[in-house]
């Protein structure tokens, strides 16, 4: 289950109006996108349907959905769930709109949907629970106490999930020692990828520091570890920024800055690519402090206007698209870019 902030986050991100926006849950990793606009055409009151993004849940089992509707969301004529028997479904969902108006659950409310979503994960449901509690329970135990324990026993099976499943995309090895070994990536190269995935990773904090760490080897994972040692509160992209410090150009924040906005569109040069070279220097001057991680999105594509070539036809299709829009992520931004190059 999604927290609200992170699907009104999600929304922001994809420019979806929350009052357009659902959030399907439990589909499988593999159904496809006519599959899911099957589904959403059998409501007729969503009107016209989009799908703006996917993102796996906790479990690597199952997507998350973000729709966006051409019709207004009334919760009063809108089905509990959406499928079409026998073929797919049925899914749950939230109306964006109808979250942002309630205001945030409380901690009772965001517990109990939490472990439903969870047994739903599971395939159990809260009286198959009980019963396995009463089958196994011991004299004059406390059912209150077991069933506690059997649902931090099932949270936990559920958080194991491997490191190879679907949602979760491995670093490459990185060592800092000259010559490259055989396996291992040049720095440069390893901080493009490390970059861009933890921004990509849906996951905790302490598991995004744990993905860096596993990637690393010899004098690269001793500069971490040191920070670990010296401050254990130290952040994902903080750990990047040790690397950086040690591998990375000596160039400050404020100079990656300065070059950040003196980068133009080459002629001959798709605008995906001009693009892609913005991002790669901004994220160094974001490890370089040279600006906040709040300010990217608006940094990027103010750059990505300014320097385009002025017979870029794509270029002018989204300065017209965004102009009286949130700027989107460089996911986002690279796939509607892409879209208008092909």
């Amino acid at each position: 289950m999604m927290d609200l902030s992170q699907i009104v986050e999600w929304s922001r991100e994809e420019s979806v109006d929350v009052s357009h926006a659902i959030v399907l849950s439990n589909v499988p990793l593999d159904a496809s996108n006519d599959t899911i606009g099957k589904v959403l055409n059998t409501v007729k009151v969503f009107g016209r349907t989009r799908i703006r993004g996917r993102r796996g849940d906790v479990t690597g089992r199952w997507s998350f959905i973000l729709v966006e509707t051409s019709a207004d969301l009334d919760s009063d004529v809108i089905p509990p769930e959406i499928g079409i028997e026998n073929e797919a479904g049925p899914w749950s969902f939230n109306l964006v709109g109808s979250l942002v108006a309630h205001g945030p659950a409380s901690k009772g409310d965001t517990f109990q949907l939490k472990l439903q979503a969870l047994l739903q994960q599971e395939g159990k449901s809260m009286d198959e629970v009980k019963a396995m509690i009463l089958e196994n329970k011991p004299p004059k135990s406390d059912i209150s106490v077991d069933l506690v324990d059997a649902i931090g026993k099932l949270v936990d099976r559920c958080n194991q999930v491997s490191s190879d499943g679907p949602s979760y995309r491995k670093l490459r090895l990185f060592s800092g020692l000259k010559p490259v070994p055989p396996g291992e990536e040049e720095y440069e190269v390893w901080m493009e990828q490390a970059g861009q995935m933890i921004s990509e990773w849906q996951c905790t904090e302490s598991a995004k520091k744990q993905r860096i760490v596993e990637s690393l080897r010899g004098p690269a994972a001793d500069i971490v570890r040191f920070l670990k040692v010296s401050s254990p509160s130290a952040t994902a992209n903080e750990y990047l920024a040790a690397l950086e410090t040690v591998y990375g150009t000596t160039e400050s924040g404020s100079d990656l800055m300065a070059r950040f906005r003196h980068i133009y569109q080459e002629g001959g040069e798709k605008l995906s690519a001009f693009l892609y070279r913005l991002d790669k220097l901004l994220h160094r001057a974001l490890l370089k402090g040279g600006i906040e991680a709040a300010g990217i999105n608006i940094a990027r594509m103010e750059q990505l206007i300014k320097g385009a070539l002025t017979n870029d036809m794509v270029a002018l299709q989204i300065r017209m698209t965004h102009t009286l829009q949130d700027p989107p992520s460089f996911s986002q931004l690279m796939k509607e870019v892409r879209e208008e190059e092909h």
